[in-house]
């Protein structure tokens, strides 16, 4: 089945360079094919298909001399500019004001105004590729981002080769920097998204987002300010994608999924309609279960004014997941999931002047989850379970800028929230074999529970930026949040957070960060399949974060970082010791209760990449160490990875992308487990019990695995079509991922034993696609 799939991915090499190119005539020609021939001269141009299309010509010469000034000139008069970021020269879009003073300016000095502080990003641990995420900060293109081998094209499974990042390998979920996963936000548009996956109730595997249909990902491991809480530690920000063409459909087909994607612009007018399905139930065998689901994504948005925008969203996604671990009818292991999770939001952008900005956001979610499960071994349990949620909420929110002068930006913003929640649970479980051999472990139990939390949760927030000399800026910012779903009295947070930069030279910046970060607990977050029906008071971590970054040659890009994170007012959680891949988790024999007073998480990241022209390559190490401080003793989190490392090499050209990545790391830490004499029976035979020894104090053999992506494209007629082959795991290596124990009879003394047998991730996966751009 599928215990899948481990995404570290990114990039090979194969030999070839295009031929050296920046010379006129420009007019009549392809705007993409005079910044290719920059590219492969070694010049740091980086871009999206979807706003450089082939449909774009130069439209009259350009007056400037060098390759940056002439492909700014070339792209001024279709609404483009350039934004250099960290050595890499990005094509984007500009925003009214600067595509007025565009066109309104001389040609020699359009497009030359100073950055506003606005643009200065100073908090350290920031990440800022264009529809992708790798393991420096730095952009990709979109020709790049196809070459990634990220399994089932997911934006959040590509954030798993970040530096500090920690996953699973079967779901799309990621720890960062010893953090737990739902300590990360994921924001579209401007929206907060709720529980964005598909196949939620085993392991999240794939997320809710397509990834062709976004344009931009920013990510925060740590640092980030305070116009964003309610997370501890990290976010993902999304962007959709906003063509510059009038019509722009994409059909794609892959063992993962079949995607239809369209999108365009009319005049002050811009929609996009992404739909996706999942093709599993398609392609494995029915015996081990049916997963399936669909995700649609729209918008649409307008100029109301010159200086305000509309947009219109939705995400809608929808799970009919039937998974079988084991087929026997004596032995059947079973679970049917159905969810249908709605998330409708609108956004209204307004410039009131040249200085002050504001958004607005409502927005409006309907989820809804149902789980019905049985396990029929009657050599170890038979249970059953029966789990619905619901979940509404009602959203508003607003963000303000006032960017009074080059020196000096003030942010600020409120946000309110109306949320229900429904939780009605039961289930029931008869132990037999070595389940029913565990320490304190009843013959059988049952539990059923219902709930129905309400309320509102509150925010507010402030932050001042200043450059406070040529070479530094400062922002210091304070945050407030309260909920009142959670019964609990006087549990509102203030945080505080300040963030410093400083051009230690021309290529080379420091950044360091200190903040607080609250989160609390989701209204959806209830542990009610743990017999909690309860809320715990907000969770709160301190980050300290110090960071170097220096560019060589304008080509390799060197980051180092350290980070502390100390974890306070850690809320219980509940594990499973050997396998946390059960089908229905909180019924195992080895699940449970943790009550840490406290964790800490820290540790160096050094990355280094070239990112320039046909080949490319980029490599990280992390050193780390999570514990819980439990009793007074600290244990490793279960994720703690000591020492990881990922890298990756790619080449490309007009029609050939290959690329190839490679992810390590120490072995998650597991725990043994015994079989003791406990006494006699009443016929004088011995009694015995199975106790799980000291807490992740073993670990599990170390992962590794090599990911390979092959693309081809031709063009037709009418558009493209691209055709890719992928393989996960290419040495086919055998990743440890769980622990299955079982009782033996001793050949020789006949007598019971325990037996320690390992379940592993996915073996070598090849996957087939293709995709046709018109």
């Amino acid at each position: 089945m599928l215990r899948t799939f481990t995404i570290l991915i990114l990039l090979l090499p194969v030999a070839g360079l295009a031929a050296e190119g920046g010379n006129g005539p420009y007019t009549g020609r392809q705007v993409a094919d005079v910044i290719d021939e920059f590219r492969a001269s070694g010049q740091p141009f980086a871009y999206s298909t979807n706003l450089v299309s082939s449909d774009l010509i130069v439209l009259a010469e350009p007056e400037a001399t060098d390759p940056l000034g002439i492909v700014k000139d070339i792209l001024r008069p279709h609404g483009l500019m350039i934004r250099s970021d960290s050595g890499v020269h990005l094509v984007v879009r500009a925003d009214n004001r600067a595509q007025k003073a565009a066109a309104n300016a001389p040609p020699a000095t359009a497009g030359a105004a100073t950055p506003e502080l606005e643009t200065v990003v100073i908090s350290a641990s920031r990440y800022e590729i264009y529809s992708d995420l790798s393991a420096s900060r730095f952009s990709l293109d979109q020709r790049t981002i196809q070459n990634m081998p990220d399994m089932g094209e997911d934006p959040m499974r590509i954030i798993q080769r970040l530096p500090g990042a920690a996953a699973s390998g079967a779901s799309a979920k990621t720890h960062f920097r010893g953090g737990e996963e739902s300590e990360i936000g994921i924001m579209l548009n401007g929206h907060g998204l709720f529980d964005p996956f598909h196949i939620r109730d085993y392991q999240s595997i794939f997320s809710a987002i397509d990834s062709r249909a976004i344009e931009g990902v920013e990510v925060y491991t740590g640092g980030f300010p305070v116009r964003f809480g309610d997370r501890m530690s990290g976010l993902v920000l999304m962007e959709s994608l906003e063509s510059m063409q009038p019509r722009h459909t994409e059909i794609g087909l892959s063992v993962f999924n079949s995607s239809f994607l369209t999108a365009g612009n009319d005049a002050d007018r811009n929609w996009l309609f992404s739909a996706r399905r999942g093709n599993l139930d398609l392609v494995i065998d029915s015996e081990y279960g049916k997963p399936s689901y669909f995700d649609v994504f729209g918008e649409y948005s307008f100029d109301i004014s010159p200086n305000a925008t509309l947009s219109f969203n939705g995400l809608f996604a929808n799970d009919n997941v039937e998974v079988i671990l084991e087929s026997e009818p004596s032995e059947l292991e079973r679970v049917v999931s159905n969810t249908h999770n709605a998330q409708f939001w609108v956004g209204l952008d307004n410039r009131w002047s040249d200085e002050l900005t504001s958004k607005v956001v409502l927005s409006g979610v309907s989820f809804e989850n149902t789980r019905f499960g049985s396990l029929g071994d009657e050599e170890k349990l038979v249970a059953a379970v029966n789990d619905d949620r619901k979940v509404e909420q009602f959203s508003f929110r607003q963000d303000w800028i006032w960017n009074s002068s080059q020196a000096h930006l003030v942010q600020w913003g409120i946000e309110a929230t109306y949320l229900k929640a429904q939780y009605d649970y039961a289930n029931s479980v008869e132990f037999f074999g070595l389940p029913a051999l565990f320490e304190d472990q009843p013959e059988s139990s049952s539990f059923a529970a219902t709930a129905e939390p309400r309320g509102s949760s509150y925010s507010f927030y402030f932050a001042d930026r200043w450059r406070v000399s040529p070479k530094s800026a400062l922002e210091w910012g304070l945050r407030w949040d309260d909920q009142t779903y959670t019964d609990l009295a006087s549990d509102s947070q203030l945080s505080p957070r300040i963030n410093f930069m400083h051009a230690l030279g021309p290529k080379t910046e420091l950044r360091l960060s200190w903040g607080r970060y609250h989160q609390s607990q989701g209204i959806n977050d209830l542990q009610i399949e743990d017999g909690i029906t309860n809320f715990w008071p907000a969770q709160r971590a301190d980050h300290m974060i110090a960071g170097v970054r220096h560019l060589f040659r304008d080509k390799y890009s060197l980051r180092v970082e350290l980070f502390k994170k100390d974890m306070h007012q850690v809320r219980p959680r509940f594990e499973n010791l050997f396998d946390p891949m059960g089908l229905i988790p909180e019924i195992q024999p080895d699940r449970v209760r943790l009550d840490p007073t406290s964790a800490t998480s820290q540790g160096l990241e050094v990355s280094i990449d070239r990112s320039n022209g046909p080949f490319t390559w980029w490599a990280s190490y992390t050193l780390a160490e999570t514990t819980d401080r439990i009793d007074g003793i600290d244990e490793l989190r279960s994720w703690d990875q000591r020492h990881a490392f990922q890298g990756g090499l790619a080449w490309s050209n007009r029609n050939w992308d290959i690329a190839l990545a490679a992810s390590a790391h120490t072995g998650w830490p597991t725990s043994s487990l015994s079989l003791i004499e406990d006494g006699v029976d009443d016929e004088g035979e011995p009694n015995f019990v199975v106790v799980a020894g000291p807490r992740n104090v073993e670990r599990l053999r170390s992962f590794g695995s090599l990911d390979l992506r092959v693309s081809r494209k031709w063009k037709l007629r009418r558009g493209s079509l691209m055709a890719f082959l992928e393989v996960s795991n290419l040495g086919n290596r055998s990743n440890e991922c769980c622990l299955d124990w079982d009782l033996e009879e001793d050949e020789v003394t006949g007598e019971d034993v325990l037996e320690r047998g390992v379940d592993y991730w996915m073996p070598l996966l090849p996957a087939v696609g293709v995709l046709w751009e018109f």
